[in-house]
């Protein structure tokens, strides 16, 4: 007869993006940052993960649909919702709330995690 290990208790389950980033869902994609955004913890070649179902939150980063072209901005609320430039927060884009949902969308989705690589390359300096 054999008895359990006493550390079977212990033992962790393994590491997985997957899990810890739910990158299976349909309504998640991958991004590459191709400049940096200090204040939202963004690097050149950063991997940006983001969810498109997501409702932003005060204080997102978000990508976003503007006159055309996608951007990285911050969605506040305050008395009203709007979107703060990143590199210039005191640059505030109103929004309605018909914008922000429906046909007429800004939002295309919510960065949820963003993978930056620790190791400092030759060509970066």
């Amino acid at each position: 007869m054999e008895f359990p290990s006493p550390a079977t208790d212990y033992v962790e389950k393994r590491l997985s993006l997957d899990d810890l980033c739910n990158t299976r869902a349909p309504s998640v994609y991958f991004f590459k940052a191709t400049s940096s955004v200090e204040c939202a913890g963004i690097s050149p070649r950063s991997v940006l993960i983001v969810n498109s179902v997501l409702s932003p939150a005060d204080g997102s980063v978000i990508i976003a649909r503007l006159k055309g072209e996608l951007r990285l901005v911050r969605y506040r609320v305050s008395s009203v919702p709007f979107l703060e430039e990143l590199a210039r927060p005191e640059r505030r884009m109103p929004l309605s709330e018909n914008e922000l949902e429906g046909e007429e969308c800004v939002c295309f989705g919510v960065i949820t995690h963003v993978l930056n690589e620790a190791r400092v390359l030759k060509d970066q300096f």
